[in-house]
């Protein structure tokens, strides 16, 4: 699994770095746009798992890349979250307000990413799937 882990980190932070290129420079889009970044990113990485093995994803495989890419879009999208609060002129601010929030909101903020990012790649999964039976068929 580590190398399904590995090429979507690769895609998703190209994708990552390219969005915020054009967030900070050209478009203030905000954050919604991240979602489809997402899901391009989980598309492309369930399309190199079928075609790399040629077969469907088993139970115990499909939890540990849905789990373990959920993981790894977690980590990635608020290291650059971070980077960004550390770019703009008001990060003081931005960061007193974050510790001021408390535990209890930052908890539920990480389990409603937790929840985002597991639905984008369940519904992901579930459609490379019958992409790939009705190729292979």
């Amino acid at each position: 699994m580590q190398h399904y882990y590995l090429h979507f980190a690769k895609v998703y932070a190209a994708a990552l770095l390219t969005l915020m290129l054009i967030l900070i420079f050209v478009f203030p889009l905000g954050y919604i746009s991240l979602l489809p970044t997402l899901v391009i990113a989980a598309f492309i990485s369930a399309h190199h798992f079928f075609k790399r093995e040629q077969r469907l994803a088993s139970s115990e495989e499909k939890m540990l890349l849905i789990w373990g890419l959920s993981a790894v879009a977690i980590v990635m999208g608020s290291v650059f979250t971070f980077f960004l609060v550390l770019m703009n002129p008001k990060a003081e601010q931005i960061l007193k307000s974050a510790d001021q929030a408390g535990l209890a909101l930052s908890a539920v903020i990480m389990l409603c990413m937790v929840a985002v990012h597991a639905t984008v790649f369940f519904t992901v999964y579930a459609i490379s799937t019958k992409l790939f039976l009705k190729k292979i068929v």
